[in-house]
């Protein structure tokens, strides 16, 4: 089974509280002077201004399980232990990706070598959490769909980089979701181009009698 869906805008939010996790700021010991207080806030209100977040998800069968890749569809191997082990019971999985745009990687860029650095870090982390909602964003939303065929969505989503799931991966997720559609590229050594932009995998498993 195929199915998929592009999203040109996703309606989300960064959310202040993980804005300042990513800062390293540490709840009842980290203090801001009024000074920090607004040039924290106009960073966030501007990084969520120049942010563009966009995304998609497909739907695809897995044809065959082993303890150390799956396949997909069209002989697509994704190569993972732990994957392989998060999806034992998911008979589909869902690719996503959610990015942020160029114009405020561009913007984190000019601030960290030519301006602003302190406004820099903080329109970076105001992009990471904003791509990372908008994958959040989509789980909500395909959820609401598989519980209506009497299904779910595993605990948890994986994404390439991390455990043994290797950066190799993304060229997989790439091109099934063929995502140059969203402007985006993927270089030689595997990063997405603009940064910011995330990929990540989940199983979409049966519900069974007693849950």
């Amino acid at each position: 089974m195929t199915n998929m869906k592009y999203f040109e805008h996703i309606p989300v939010q960064a959310a202040k509280g993980m804005i300042l996790m990513r800062l390293g700021y540490k709840k009842n010991r980290t203090v801001l002077n009024d000074e920090q207080q607004r040039v924290l806030d106009k960073g966030i209100k501007q990084g969520i201004r120049l942010c563009q977040p966009k995304g998609v998800f497909g739907r695809f069968n897995i044809v065959q399980h082993s303890q150390s890749f799956i396949e997909l569809q069209n002989q697509q191997i994704l190569r993972s232990k732990n994957l392989s082990l998060l999806l034992e019971k998911s008979d589909e999985v869902v690719l996503m990706a959610s990015t942020v745009g160029k114009a405020v990687i561009e913007k984190i860029s000019h601030e960290v070598n030519e301006g602003d650095a302190a406004l820099g870090v903080i329109l970076d982390a105001v992009a990471s959490q904003i791509a990372d909602a908008g994958l959040n964003w989509m789980m909500e939303f395909i959820y609401k769909i598989v519980r209506r065929e009497g299904k779910k969505l595993t605990k948890h989503r994986y994404s390439p980089g991390y455990g043994d799931f290797s950066l190799e991966n993304q060229k997989v997720i790439f091109d099934m979701l063929k995502l140059d559609r969203l402007g985006l590229k993927l270089t030689e050594k595997f990063m997405l181009i603009p940064e910011k932009s995330v990929l990540a995998i989940v199983g979409i498993e049966r519900i069974e009698a007693n849950e």
